[in-house]
């Protein structure tokens, strides 16, 4: 913030210009020199131009702290928070050619949560030829998206490492009859 407070009364520097400040800033006073080395004071409108500038800041700052503080309405959640929402809505999306969830499978590898409740899934499918490649991600996005801790959602498609029975849960191996 202060660099662009720098930044604006560099703008306003010119040349053979050397601004003298008092401690208001309706009292500036700008001396440059004229061709003949003469030091003439001037109280032009650039004073008025640069103190409506560090107005123009100020309320710009204040802004600033405005939103960086936290509101009342603004729900605050924890990341395991979150997390866990997310799991619950993963446990409600089957691939459908399989009855488990894309959680017990093993389908999800990373769930990145934010405070402010952006969320981004990594995910792979059994096959990389899965019929369900463009349906089972959008699925996902959308039903997590509805969640209102969730603020966004961006589910990452991935086959790498492969997917494998190894990944599944007990509940997943049990339910397929595996165990």
């Amino acid at each position: 913030m202060l660099t662009k407070i720098k930044d604006l009364f560099k703008k306003e520097e010119k040349p053979g210009e050397a601004e003298l400040t008092s401690t208001k800033p309706s009292e500036e006073v700008k001396a440059s020199t004229n061709t003949n080395g003469e030091v003439k004071e001037n109280n032009t409108e650039k004073s008025e131009s640069v103190e409506s500038r560090s107005e123009e800041v100020k309320s710009e700052s204040t802004d600033v702290e405005k939103t960086d503080q936290p509101t009342d309405d603004a729900p605050k959640h924890s990341l395991e928070e979150i997390k866990d929402e997310v799991i619950k809505v993963l446990k409600t999306c089957y691939d459908p050619e399989i009855p488990v969830d894309v959680w017990e499978l093993g389908l999800i590898y990373e769930i990145n949560a934010a405070t402010n409740g952006d969320v981004l899934i990594v995910m792979t499918l059994t096959s990389p030829s899965c019929p369900v490649a463009e349906i089972l991600p959008v699925e996902i996005e959308k039903k997590v998206k509805e969640h209102p801790m969730i603020n966004d959602c961006k589910v990452k498609l991935t086959f790498d490492p492969p997917w494998s029975q190894k990944n599944m849960s007990e509940v997943a191996m049990l339910e397929l009859g595996f165990l």
